[in-house]
């Protein structure tokens, strides 16, 4: 095995030395911007790691893919005994290097929302919160208790990144370093339904000020919450709830209001292209992708999913596994932020789909806990260049 390694490096080494300085580029260009797929290029050669260590290499896969993460994989909340890692790579055999000792110690605490790279964990009992970055295991504990904390029949919180451009940082922003949230301020908008007073509340927490806004409330009849995640689009947040409606909270305008979304079976809202509100949905074996423009919502796509999932029409039922009763054929258990990515949960197992190019992969057996999940997606940006950021911000502060 340690001749094989050998020859592999000797071989390696022997291209990067060989080939003109014109199809380093060319190569690195066509492979997928994941941490795993980098990571290993730049460990090739010499003149890999320069061009993959390049702040100009950088900013053009961070251009080519319009900002968006690259989805690594989920978080989900299934019981402990069975899934105690609580990750699950998009790549198996090739685990992705997160810091998990720092949630492996955090039993009580939940994944409530994944954004930009970053986690968000809630300890539900005790109203506390838990900002962590995987890749740097950077973390930021919020203890103080929102305004909205009494009684309530469901409760969602999202995470707000303020990821922009850096001031006056002409060579952070160069790199994309808009993409590094673990070097920005955060915030977390929680909406939740008062048991009490029968209506809905709405609050945001600033890292800023770390303080919570006074609480917003709409005065409509309690509508549920729905367990999903919401959507993020400018300064308005997406909320699904019960009856086929959508809570919209607009925090620059402070205001709460409801419309009404397609009765396509169960549903994710997702940020869709032109920073328009997407909605995907699955009934029976059909997955339909809507848009919303001008207050209507658009069909986009119909995709007959037994024709990309093969097995999918003749497994058995949910209805005749006790753990699975109450699941349809196939559901939407989690939607990436951009919406280039759906996990779908099916008798035969958990699946990533790409709605753009159609791409299926099996990438976890089926499970009975995974009801929801938690996308997780992140920009790679090597060690050495982030560093050498950190500190060219330093000084010119």
């Amino acid at each position: 095995m340690m001749q094989r390694r050998e020859f592999r490096c000797d071989a390696a080494a022997a291209m990067g030395t060989s080939l003109p300085e014109e199809l380093h580029l060319e190569i690195l260009r066509r492979l997928s911007p994941t941490p795993q797929v980098l990571a290993r290029a730049s460990a090739v050669c010499r003149e890999w790691r320069r061009v993959v260590n390049s702040p100009e290499f950088l900013q053009e896969l961070y251009l080519a893919r319009r900002g968006a993460p690259v989805t690594m994989g989920f978080f989900h909340n299934a019981g402990d005994d069975e899934y105690p890692r609580r990750f699950v790579e998009a790549q198996p055999g090739d685990p992705l290097r997160l810091s998990f000792k720092l949630i492996y110690r955090m039993i009580n605490w939940q994944f409530v929302d994944c954004r930009h790279g970053r986690v968000l964990l809630m300890d539900r009992p005790n109203r506390q919160f838990l900002l962590w970055h995987p890749m740097s295991s950077d973390h930021h504990l919020v203890l103080k208790t929102p305004p909205v904390s009494g009684e309530q029949e469901s409760t969602s919180v999202t995470l707000i990144c303020d990821c922009g451009v850096v001031p006056g940082d002409d060579e952070a922003n160069k790199i994309g370093q808009r993409t590094s949230c673990h070097v920005s301020h955060f915030g977390m908008a929680i909406v939740c339904n008062h048991s009490h007073t029968g209506c809905l509340g709405a609050t945001i927490y600033s890292s800023v000020t770390g303080e919570w806004s006074s609480p917003l409330h709409l005065p409509n009849p309690a509508r549920q919450i729905r367990p999903e995640p919401c959507a993020v689009i400018s300064k308005t947040f997406y909320q699904p709830l019960c009856d086929y409606l959508v809570l919209a909270y607009d925090t620059e305008q402070g205001s709460l209001t409801m419309f009404e979304r397609p009765k396509c079976g169960n549903i994710r809202l997702f940020k869709a292209d032109n920073g328009v509100l997407g909605l995907a949905g699955v009934l029976g074996f059909t997955l339909r992708l809507w848009a919303r423009y001008a207050n209507a919502w658009v069909l986009q796509k119909l995709v007959d999913l037994t024709e990309i999932l093969h097995g999918l029409s003749t497994a058995p039922s949910p209805r005749t596994e006790p753990l699975f009763n109450f699941m349809p054929p196939v559901k939407i258990i989690g939607v990436a932020d951009q919406g280039d990515v759906l996990f779908l949960w099916t008798m035969i197992g958990i699946f990533m789909l790409c709605p753009e190019t159609m791409e299926v992969k099996k990438v976890h057996q089926t499970a009975p806990n995974m009801n929801t999940v938690y996308p997780y997606g992140a920009f790679y940006v090597p060690p050495a260049v982030r560093t050498q950021t950190l500190t060219h911000r330093t000084k010119s502060t």
